[in-house]
Formats: structure tokens, C-alpha cells, sequence
């Protein structure tokens, strides 16, 4: 069987994952982002983002800036990152087709060198690409601009994927015209240009989800129930966490950057690494690694792990890699102290991962996913077939529809646009609204009713597939901007007055929404939109959101007192919760 059918054969099972109604020219362009970033193992709604294709898209079909292995967004803050800085730009062309074009590559000989300069002209760019591709751009020229003071090494990675059962001599002759143009833009960085063929495809996508991997351990391990005590040799410790030299991003369940602690515990990690000489072991004078692992099983002195997940010693664990990548070399073969957990049981795995992380100084938003209230939510919203992404792409490794699958930081956006009336807050800073305590217990409150977030997940589900519905008709600019902005509105269609009152917010019935109806709201916003100049700085401006509500389409209501989440939090210094006790509630 050629490898073209088997990749068909692999994107029709897949397909289901990636949402309802999508072509499979669109479905293979998720497919093949997803299988390109496998070892950046990012979630689904993180690779959705990438997705810029559509008018005027350069001729590309996905894009990624990452530093330091960590995805960035658009209100991803670059001070975090320190020296060494090493910056990687993804940029992926997808086309279900059986060869390589020449047009398709001419494209990107014309877009991208003029995309990464440092100095482009703006206001030339907005008048060639679309809004998405714009944005994500434009974050990687700030984002370098930002680390300049950190000398930040610069990769460059342009895959061209099809289904192409043989090469096309022409293509393959204009990939170092593409390559010298970038490395022009910046001469200190790499470039690689690459053809994928079916062939390739199919070898990166057989490669197993399920993740088995062996640790060597010294002597004996202790093993009481099903835990096991061990000690690792640092090489074997570094073998384990890699891939042909590169980390496993898999194995960690958090953003890493949320792990690094100050700098001063960085340099001593190193430091001890460094130590060669020291007659005090590695695991002396360090606290080890924690791993949970669906299964674990111990012979001749190897012990085989299934799916391992390292919830504690992250650190600990980069450190390491960053010693043996980079040439170091352990004569005394000492040793990291590493508990095995087998759990099977999810509320007991989020215990250990919040027991093991709360003796460090690690960010609140990390364990968020863990809490009992965040349960509460997934088990509530699996009754009614919507499914809740608290862990990690979780539903979708269960094969649920992507159209019907909602991660935590989409349904914080859901409830901050519509709950607290902020839908700018939502598109601007779709991160760092889970990284302020005080906004996640305005939003993620005990005492909310679970009925709110039912509704405010079926109004992003609603819009979503209008959106991916529609698509064809709908420019890009206004699916990236207007999302959020269309939740709030739709509320108010459904309530018939604005605003929504936290009771009756619990009430709405988001199946009664038309689509007649999505499209009276959208038409009314992008009239709106344009008349402020329908950039994207304007979808993340509070003056949108006030123009908004004094143009609703329905009559507003109004109160002596104000006690509607929106108005609430308008007046409060901190985001309001939009809890409400209800007497029989959850």
C-alpha cells in the first residue's frame, strides 16, 4: 500500500479530532502541524492557533514561534526568558496534493523573507496578508527585538508538506534561494528548508502516542505497592527524558517555563553538575525527580514505564539535558534520586502532582487544573456531551470531536467575555488572565453554578461552528477578533436585555440560537469593526466593548444597584467573582 493512501486512511480516522464539517484539505493542515511540533507535544487548541491559512496567507498555511522550547502567544511576557535564548520559527505549507508546485514554493520565496525582517514596513504588509498571519509575525519581530540583549540563537524551520509520492527537481532547487534569503535577514541564524512527502508523513505519524520508555537504575530499586524509589545514573536519567538528543516535551505535563525558579537555583543545579570532581553524589544535593506513570514494571535492573509524566524535578530534569547536550561528560557516573509512581486513579494522580509542586515556588495557574472544583466542572459538562480539557488534550486522546472539546483556557475567555462582559480582556490576553489569582477566583469561584459554564461553553461551541461553517465567507480578521465579542452580544440576544443578570445567565438557552441569528449579531459587529478601523488593536481595546454595549441590538436594562457580574466587576479594583450561591445549586 503507498504511503499516500496510508496517510489518507490515518487523516480520515483523525479527522473527528480536529472538528465537524471540515474539508480534508483543512483537516490535513491540522494533521500536519500536529505531526511536524510532535515533540513540542502542544495541545490542540495551541496548534488551532497557528492555523493562518485562508485570502491572502502568503502561501502559508501554519505558523509557531517558540523560545526556549515554550510556545509563544500574543501576550506571552519575553522578560521571562533568560540567556541562553534559543528562538525557533516554525512555518508550514500543507497542500493535499500528490507533488510539489513550484507556484506554492514561489509564494514563500516572496512572503517570509519579507515577514521576519526586523524593519518591515507594516502598513505594506497589512495591505498583503491577512490578520492572523500578521499577528503572529508581528509577535515573533517584537519578540526578538525584546531579547536582543539576550544574543538569542535563531532557527528558522520552513516545511513543505503534500502527499508527493517523488520529488520535484525544480522545487527541491528553490529551497536554498529560500534558505539564503532568511539566513540574509539574519545571518547568525539557521535555516532549514524542508520537502515532506508522503513517505516522510507516514514515518513521523506512525510513531507511537503511546509512550514506552526504559530507565536503568543502580543495584536495586525499593519498590513497596506500586511505587518504586530508585536511583538513576545522570546519563540513563538523560536518555530517558530524550529523542535523539532532544527533550521530550511529552513527559512534562506543565510549561516549563512555569518550573524555572530564580537563577540563583538554576546556576546551582549547574553548578553540581559541573562539580565532577565532588565527592558528594548528584542526588546528595538534590531533592530528584517524580514521575507517575500508567504502568511501571521492574527487571533486570531496567524499569519500564508506560506514558511517564514528570510532575516534579523539572528543573532538575533540563539542567541535565542541558549538560550532556552540551558536550558534558559524568566520569564518576553519579546518580539522580527518581520515585515512580503508578497511578490509574485521576484524582489521586492530581493530588501528588499538587503535593509534589506545592513545597516549591511555583506559579498558582499550574496546579489550577488540579483542583477539585476544576473535577466538578469536567464531570458536569461530560453529562451534557461537552468535554472539558482541564488536562492536557485529555478528550481528544479519547477520540471526542474537537467541535465539542473546550480547554480550560478557552472556557476562562468564554466566562470572562460574557459573565464579566470584558470580551477584550479575552482576545487580548488569553494567557495571562489565568495567571492572576485574583481573576481566576473571579472566574473559577466554588460558589458559581456549574449551569454558567454550560452556557458559556455552548455559546463558544455555537460561535465556533458558525465560524468554521461559514468560513468561506467570513475574512479571517473578523474570525480572530470578533469571537468573544459575539459570545457577549449573543447573551444578550438570548436574555432580551442587557446585561445578563447572573440568575438569568443560568437560564439561557444557547440551543435556541439560529443561525439567522449568529449572522444578524456578526453583521452588526463587523459594521462596527470596520467603522473604528477593523485592526486588531481595536478588538482588544475597552473602548470597542463600550461602543458595543451602547449599540446593543436589544433594549438595556437598568438598576439603582448594581449587582450583575459586569457591573460588579466594573467597579470593583479586582476582577468581581461571578459566583452566586443558588439554593439547590451545585
Amino acid at each position: 500500500m503507498s504511503d499516500d493512501v496510508l496517510i489518507k486512511s490515518i487523516l480520515g480516522k483523525n479527522k473527528p479530532r480536529y472538528g465537524a464539517n471540515l474539508s480534508d484539505a483543512d483537516a490535513f493542515e491540522y494533521f500536519c502541524a500536529e505531526t511536524v511540533l510532535r515533540r513540542f507535544a502542544l495541545t490542540f487548541d495551541q496548534i488551532d492557533k497557528g492555523v493562518v491559512d485562508g485570502k491572502n496567507d502568503g502561501g502559508i498555511d501554519s505558523v509557531y514561534f517558540f523560545v526556549n522550547r515554550s510556545l509563544i502567544e500574543i501576550d506571552t511576557e519575553m522578560d521571562t526568558f533568560k540567556s541562553p535564548v534559543i528562538v525557533d520559527l516554525f512555518i508550514i505549507q500543507s497542500k493535499i496534493e500528490g507533488g510539489f508546485s513550484e507556484t506554492a514554493m514561489t509564494k514563500l520565496l516572496t512572503s517570509v523573507p519579507e515577514l521576519i525582517r526586523l524593519d518591515a514596513d507594516t502598513a505594506t504588509l497589512a495591505t498583503l496578508y491577512n490578520s492572523n498571519v500578521l499577528e503572529i509575525f508581528e509577535k515573533y519581530r517584537d519578540g526578538l527585538r525584546e531579547l536582543a540583549a539576550q544574543f538569542p540563537t535563531v532557527n528558522v524551520h520552513v516545511i513543505y508538506a503534500t502527499l508527493a509520492a517523488v520529488g520535484n527537481a525544480k522545487v527541491d532547487a528553490m529551497r536554498s534561494g529560500l534558505s539564503n534569503a532568511i539566513a540574509n535577514r539574519f545571518p547568525k541564524s539557521t535555516c532549514n528548508v524542508e520537502l515532506w512527502n508522503a513517505a516522510k508523513l507516514y514515518e513521523e505519524a506512525q510513531k507511537q502516542n503511546v509512550l514506552v520508555k526504559q530507565l536503568p537504575f543502580v543495584k536495586s530499586a525499593i519498590s513497596h505497592g506500586k511505587g518504586y524509589v530508585l536511583l538513576s545514573k545522570l546519563k540513563d536519567y538523560y536518555e530517558f527524558i530524550t529523542d535523539d538528543g532532544q527533550i521530550i516535551d511529552a513527559l512534562f505535563e506543565f510549561n516549563v517555563r512555569d518550573y524555572q525558579t530564580s537563577a540563583s537555583v538554576n546556576k546551582d543545579i549547574a553548578a553540581t553538575l559541573q562539580a565532577a570532581e565532588d565527592e558528594a553524589d548528584f542526588w546528595w544535593l538534590n531533592n530528584g525527580v517524580t514521575i507517575l506513570a500508567e504502568e511501571a514494571q521492574s527487571q533486570d535492573n531496567k524499569l519500564t514505564v508506560k506514558n511517564p509524566l514528570v510532575v516534579n524535578g523539572l528543573q532538575t530534569s533540563h539542567e541535565i539535558h542541558r549538560f550532556f547536550s552540551g558536550g558534558g561528560v559524568d566520569a564518576k557516573e553519579r546518580s539522580v534520586q527518581v520515585r515512580v509512581l503508578e497511578i490509574d486513579d485521576e484524582a489521586r494522580r492530581d493530588r501528588v502532582i499538587k503535593a509534589t509542586n506545592s513545597q516549591t515556588s511555583i506559579k498558582p495557574a499550574s496546579l489550577y487544573a488540579t483542583e477539585p472544583f476544576q473535577r466538578k466542572i469536567e464531570d458536569y459538562l461530560v453529562q451534557l456531551e461537552m468535554f472539558y480539557d482541564r488536562r492536557k488534550d485529555y478528550w481528544r486522546n479519547k477520540g471526542k470531536p474537537s467541535d465539542k472539546i473546550i480547554g480550560i483556557e478557552r472556557l476562562a475567555q468564554a466566562v470572562i467575555a460574557i459573565g464579566l462582559e470584558r470580551p477584550h480582556d479575552a482576545r487580548a490576553r488569553p494567557t495571562t488572565i489565568m495567571k492572576d489569582d485574583a481573576m481566576y477566583q473571579s472566574l473559577f469561584s466554588e460558589m458559581t453554578d456549574l449551569k454558567i459554564y454550560e452556557v458559556c461553553a455552548g455559546l463558544y461551541f455555537a460561535v465556533d461552528a458558525y465560524f468554521r461553517k461559514e468560513s468561506a465567507n467570513i475574512d479571517s480578521k473578523y474570525r480572530n477578533n470578533l469571537r468573544y465579542h459575539m459570545m457577549m452580544q449573543l447573551a444578550w440576544k438570548l436574555n432580551g436585555s442587557r446585561p445578563v443578570h447572573t440568575a438569568a445567565l443560568r437560564g439561557l438557552k444557547v440551543a435556541n440560537l439560529t443561525d439567522a441569528d449568529i449572522k444578524t449579531v456578526l453583521d452588526h459587529t463587523i459594521e462596527i469593526f470596520d467603522a473604528e478601523g477593523a485592526r486588531d488593536k481595536v478588538a482588544k481595546g475597552e473602548a470597542f466593548t463600550s461602543t458595543l454595549k451602547q449599540k446593543s441590538l436589544v433594549v438595556s436594562s437598568t438598576l439603582a444597584t448594581p449587582t450583575t457580574m459586569a457591573s460588579v466587576a466594573a467597579a470593583a479594583p479586582v476582577p468581581a467573582a461571578i459566583a452566586a450561591p443558588v439554593p439547590g445549586g451545585h
